[in-house]
C-alpha cells in the first residue's frame, strides 16, 4: 500500500519512459509547446546497491531494462504508456491515504523490475536522466530530479525544525503570566499561538527579536549563518514575515503577497525594494530547494543537479529545470506559502513562553510548501 505521492513515482517513471521526452514548464508552472528534453536513460536507485535503468533502444521502439549493468528484458515502449494510464486512473480513484492498486498494474511494476514503490533518495534525487536537449544539441547525463505530484499533499519547500525558530525576549512578564499564556489553547485543544501573541501585546510585553537558537548538530547558530550566506539582510525580512503574521494578523500567505507587504514596509530601508526583496526571496527558495537547512552549515552548493518532476492532478508529467534558473526561482516565488505547524518539540515549541535565568522568551517558527 502507498499515498497517491507515493504512487506517483512509478507513474512519472512510466509516462517518461513511455513517451521519451519530457516537457519543461515555463516560470507560471504550465507546459511550454517548444521547450522539451529527449529522454535516453531513466535510472532509479530501487535501493542503495540496486540500480535499475531503462534505455531506450536503438530502435527508439523498445526500451531495454537493466540492473546494476545486466540487460533484464526489453519491452515495447507503448506498453510503458499504457500502464501509465491505466496507473493513473487508479491514483485518482484509490479511496483512503494509503491504498493498493490492481494486481494487473503490480504484475507488470514486477515485470520491469520496479519492486520499490518509492526509490531511494540520493543527493534528493528520485529519478535520474540522462537526456538530450534539443537546444544546445548536447547529452547531459544522469542529471537528478526529485519528483513531486498534485495527487497527494502540497510537498515543503522549507521544513520548520527547532533551529528555525525566531526568539523574543519578553518584558513586563511573572510567572503567573507565563502559565496563564501557556494554557491559552483553541477548540482543539491545540496552543493558541495568534491569542497568545494578542495577549503578549495587550499587556505590554514587548516582542523584541533577539536572535535564532544554537543548532544541535552544528554547534553554532547555523540558521543565521545559512541566511547571512544567501544574503545578511534577509533574518530581518523573515523576522518581519512571522511579526506580520502573528502579531498584526496579516491573514495572507502567499509569498508573492506577504513580500508585497515588506515591500511597501521597506523594514531594511533599501532603494528599489520591488526588486530587491523578491530577488532575496526567490534567493532564500532555490537554496532551500537545493539543500539548506536550519540545522546544519550549508557551504552553498546545491544537492541536486536537474529540477524537480511535478506531476499534476489531470497526470501532465513536467520537468521543473533548476539549471533555467530565472524560470524556476520565479516559479517557485509565485507558488510557495507559508505555513505554520504545530508547537510540538520538533517544531522548536513556539508560541509558548519559557523562563531562563537571563529572563522570559517566546519563539515563533514557520515552513513553506509550493502549491
Amino acid at each position: 500500500m502507498a499515498n497517491r505521492g507515493e504512487w506517483s513515482e512509478p507513474y512519472a517513471a512510466l509516462r517518461i519512459i513511455g513517451d521519451g521526452k519530457i516537457f519543461i514548464a515555463d516560470e507560471n508552472g504550465e507546459r511550454n509547446p517548444n521547450e522539451w528534453m529527449t529522454v535516453l536513460e531513466l535510472i532509479r536507485h530501487e535501493t542503495r546497491s540496486r540500480l535499475v535503468a531503462y534505455k531506450y533502444n536503438e530502435n527508439d521502439v523498445d526500451v531495454d531494462i537493466y540492473v546494476n549493468d545486466v540487460l533484464q528484458i526489453s519491452m515495447p515502449a507503448d506498453r510503458f504508456l499504457n500502464m501509465a494510464d491505466t496507473l493513473s486512473d487508479e491514483i485518482k480513484a484509490g479511496r483512503g491515504n494509503s491504498f493498493d492498486v490492481s494486481q494487473r498494474i503490480q504484475d507488470f511494476l514486477q515485470q520491469i523490475e520496479l519492486k520499490h514503490i518509492k526509490a531511494a533518495s540520493i543527493n534528493k534525487s528520485d529519478v535520474f536522466l540522462t537526456i538530450r536537449d534539443p537546444r544546445a544539441g548536447v547529452v547531459r547525463e544522469h542529471i537528478g530530479f526529485s519528483i513531486k505530484s498534485d495527487f497527494g499533499h502540497n510537498p515543503t519547500l522549507f521544513n520548520t525544525a527547532k533551529a528555525s525558530a525566531f526568539i523574543y525576549e519578553l518584558s513586563n512578564m511573572n510567572d503567573e503570566l507565563m502559565n496563564r499564556i501557556n494554557s491559552m489553547v483553541d477548540a482543539r485543544g491545540k496552543a493558541a499561538v495568534q491569542d497568545r501573541c494578542d495577549t503578549l501585546l495587550n499587556r505590554n510585553c514587548n516582542p523584541r527579536f533577539v536572535g535564532l537558537p544554537v543548532a544541535a548538530r552544528a554547534h553554532c547558530i547555523a540558521f543565521q549563518e545559512n541566511l547571512d550566506l544567501i544574503d545578511p539582510r534577509l533574518i530581518k525580512v523573515i523576522e518581519r514575515l512571522l511579526w506580520n503574521h502573528f502579531f498584526d494578523h496579516e491573514g495572507r500567505v502567499n509569498l508573492v503577497d506577504v513580500i508585497q507587504r515588506i515591500i511597501e514596509e521597506n523594514p531594511c530601508h533599501l532603494t528599489r525594494p520591488e526588486i530587491k526583496y523578491p530577488y532575496m526571496m526567490k534567493s532564500f527558495l532555490y537554496a532551500a530547494y537545493c539543500g539548506m537547512t536550519a540545522s546544519t552549515l550549508w557551504d552553498g552548493n546545491s544537492q541536486v543537479n536537474g529540477g524537480f518532476i511535478k506531476v499534476s492532478a489531470n497526470g501532465e508529467v513536467l520537468a521543473h529545470y533548476a539549471l533555467e534558473s530565472d524560470a524556476f526561482k520565479t516559479y517557485l516565488y509565485n507558488n510557495c506559502y507559508l505555513e505554520f505547524p504545530a508547537t510540538d518539540e520538533g517544531h522548536g515549541f513556539y508560541g509558548n513562553v519559557y523562563k531562563t535565568n537571563a529572563g522570559y522568551y517566546f519563539r515563533l517558527n514557520f515552513q513553506i510548501r509550493y502549491r
